[in-house]
Parts: structure tokens; C-alpha cells; sequence
């Protein structure tokens, strides 16, 4: 009998009420549910053929209750209970690369400790994984994700379709990040193209 892979396990070990589930169009829709946000969803278009799973902790907190990710973090410390929009792991070749996503509008400040933190816990759920399901031994890359709404310089409405971004990451003090535009679609190709790239 086959192992599960490491992407079958996470679906099983995640609780499904967090999953991002593919539409009917083959798209994982990121939404930011803050009324204020000017960056209000990404849609990413997947490929059936390439194995994914993904999930959002981004659920608010109640007035008076603990966190609802964290209840066992003290919601008083600054920072401690911070979380992305989105985690998505996808698979290419013999790498899983685990895409940390966040959502920004005009202020990006912070991001960067906020996507080291998601990357912090996936590492803590990765090593429960490695104790319990020895056999799991998958290279695990992380990737930094910036979906911004602050103007681009020179940007301008057309009238022409519009290209595909290409999308690079650069290494942002020991994490490979990519900024890009919020409130648009992508294909997973686009991510795909260059994340092997350092």
C-alpha cells in the first residue's frame, strides 16, 4: 500500500472548515473580510493536475473570547496571535512549496514578521508530522506572498487585455517574497514559472 503524501496528510490534519476549497472554474478565492480593505480578494486559477491543499486562519477574534487559532496564546501580547490570509501548498517535482499568503491595502507595514510567523507555525505542524509519520521526509520550501493595493508608479487604466504579471520573488531578510497586485486573478502558472528561482 502507497504512503499518503505529505499534501493528503495536511488535508486530514487541518480541520476542513479551514480548507480553501477549489469553485466550480477551478479557482481558490483568498477574501479579505475586513470592511475597511481596500485589497479585497485574490483568485487564483488552479490546474487539476497539480496537487494543492489550502487553507485560511484568518478568522476574527470575538470581543472578550481568546483567539480562535490560538486559545492557548495570551491575545494581550502584542503580535502573538497574528495570521495570513492564506496558506496554500503546492507541489513541483519532489518540492512542496508553501505559499504564505497576505493581503495588504495601502499600508504594508509588518508584513514580513507576519508572514514569518505563518511560516514559524507550518514549521511546528510539519515537525508534529515528521514524529508521528516517519515516512514523511518531502522537501518543504516556503515563499512569501504580498498581494498589495498601493498604486504602482505609472500604472494607468487600459483599455488593451491584460498580460500575465510575471511574478519574482526576492529574498526579504531569509524569506523569498513576492509583491504583487491585490484584487485580481492569477493563474497558479504564474507563481509556478519562477519559484524555483533564487
Amino acid at each position: 500500500m502507497q504512503s499518503k503524501s505529505l499534501i493528503d496528510v495536511l488535508k486530514e490534519v487541518v480541520k476542513e472548515d479551514l480548507h480553501l476549497k477549489l469553485d466550480e472554474d477551478n479557482c481558490i478565492i483568498i477574501e479579505e473580510n475586513k470592511q475597511d480593505a481596500k485589497c479585497r480578494q485574490v483568485v487564483i486559477k488552479w490546474k487539476k493536475s497539480l496537487p494543492y491543499f489550502g487553507f485560511s486562519l484568518d478568522i476574527p477574534k470575538q470581543a472578550g473570547k481568546n483567539d480562535p487559532i490560538y486559545p492557548f496564546l495570551n491575545p494581550q501580547y502584542p503580535g502573538i496571535c497574528r495570521k495570513n490570509d492564506a496558506i496554500v501548498f503546492l507541489q513541483k517535482s519532489n518540492i512542496i512549496y508553501v505559499l504564505l499568503i497576505e493581503m495588504k491595502s495601502d499600508n504594508t507595514k509588518g508584513y514580513l514578521q507576519q508572514l514569518k510567523l505563518a511560516q514559524g507555525f507550518i514549521e511546528f505542524i510539519l515537525q508534529r508530522l515528521k514524529i508521528l509519520k516517519k515516512e514523511i521526509n518531502t522537501q518543504v520550501e516556503f515563499r512569501g506572498i504580498l498581494f498589495s493595493c498601493r498604486r504602482i508608479p505609472n500604472e494607468g487604466e487600459t483599455t488593451k487585455k491584460p498580460k500575465k504579471q510575471k511574478i519574482i520573488f526576492e529574498d526579504r531578510n531569509g524569506l523569498l517574497v513576492a509583491e504583487i497586485s491585490g484584487n485580481t486573478k492569477y493563474w497558479i502558472q504564474q507563481f509556478l514559472d519562477n519559484i524555483d528561482e533564487i
